[in-house]
């Protein structure tokens, strides 16, 4: 079947003959690998002998044996993968993922760009909306930062809005992440994502279970956010709507046993109501990665202190009266009377010190004369 081309290849081009099988998942995969010791056996055996040791039915035990396999779409893929740097980890590899082997249903196959280190079982995926708020994205930044300082690795799905920020944070601050796509390992989804898919698989990587050139349908997202969580220790929401996709990691988290962790946010905001369901569903609230850290190492490894909403270091203690100021907001734009109005201050005065605070990097003007705090 595989002659002409090297022994190694003709290990993966048996892996993806197999993968290709219609109504053959991980689990089957899995089950045909324990029983027969490689996917060249399983194919290569008659269909009793396939129902004997595996208990499939004899319609699937049938598809199996003497599976004529796509060769030239095969040889295709393995040429992408040799362009891209890519290989494939099956679940039996020493390198496949410790996290994610305890899952259910892990991926019997994983390609791969980058590579996956044995300290990124010390790892937390971050998700949630594609559309956050200012807020959802400095808090993603702010506990994204240090959590890659503590020496954690970051996991996310590679989409837009909050996963983008969590992974762009884990490569400013020189961190380890791990995007997890939905399609093909060489479909670029979102196409903006492009270089961030690059970098991540320079000092990271970049993962999928599925084939070269799949699209990303959106059936695909339900199976990637599976690997999201199975990959992590722990999962943290930082935005979501109720229906977000995030929820659905949130879910898989729990039935992989794996801790969720969400941010609150402003009631009256959509975008928070997936979160406080999370909450009170038993989701551990969280203000900084120090309540992450606590809940899941042990303290002798703590090396983040950091305060919500503690300033940014000016070199120049603040006036009393610029304190006073900064203390009245909070991360969510406020209008600068309210402001005025809650201190009883004159707007002339507020003005100046709100610019003040604005060039010291302390405080971030939005449009409308509004105002938020900025997190450190």
């Amino acid at each position: 079947m595989a002659s002409q081309i090297s022994s190694d290849d003709s290990v993966l081009f048996d892996w993806l003959a197999l993968e290709r099988i219609p109504r053959v998942g991980p689990l089957t995969m899995a089950r045909l690998y324990n029983a027969f010791g490689s996917p060249r056996a399983a194919m290569e055996a008659d269909p009793s002998r396939i129902r004997r040791l595996t208990g499939l039915n004899d319609q699937l035990a049938r598809a199996i044996s003497g599976f004529a396999a796509p060769r030239d779409e095969i040889l295709r893929d393995l040429e992408m993968l040799k362009r891209l740097g890519a290989r494939i980890i099956t679940r039996w590899d020493p390198d496949y993922p410790p996290n994610l082997k305890e899952i259910y249903d892990p991926p019997a196959l994983l390609f791969v760009r980058g590579q996956i280190n044995s300290e990124d079982s010390r790892a937390v995926a971050v998700v949630g909306t594609r559309n956050p708020t200012r807020y959802g994205i400095e808090m993603t930044e702010q506990i994204s930062k240090a959590l890659v300082q503590a020496g954690i690795t970051l996991i996310s799905g590679l989409a837009r809005g909050i996963d983008t920020a969590c992974h762009q944070t884990a490569i400013k601050e020189q961190g380890r992440t791990i995007g997890v796509l939905g399609c093909g390992i060489d479909v670029s989804y979102p196409k903006e994502n492009k270089k961030l898919i690059q970098e991540i698989a320079q000092s990271g990587a970049v993962i999928s279970e599925f084939r070269p050139a799949t699209a990303p349908l959106a059936t695909n997202f339900y199976r990637r956010n599976r690997i999201v969580s199975g990959l992590a220790k722990a999962v943290l929401v930082v935005e979501a709507t109720r229906n977000s996709g995030s929820l659905i990691t949130a879910n898989h988290a729990v039935e992989q046993n794996r801790d969720v962790f969400a941010v609150p946010g402003n009631v009256m905001n959509p975008r928070s109501h997936g979160c406080h369901h999370l909450i009170k569903q038993g989701a551990g609230l969280i203000e900084s990665a120090d309540d992450i850290i606590a809940s899941l190492f042990p303290p002798h490894e703590l090396n983040v202190q950091e305060t919500l909403f503690e300033p940014k270091d000016s070199g120049e203690a603040l006036s009393e009266i610029s304190q006073t100021i900064l203390e009245a907001l909070d991360p969510d734009p406020v209008p600068i009377d309210v402001v005025c109005e809650n201190l009883r201050m004159d707007a002339g005065k507020v003005a100046g010190v709100l610019l003040e605070l604005e060039l010291s990097g302390m405080v971030r003007q939005h449009p409308g004369k509004m105002f938020s705090r900025v997190l450190k």
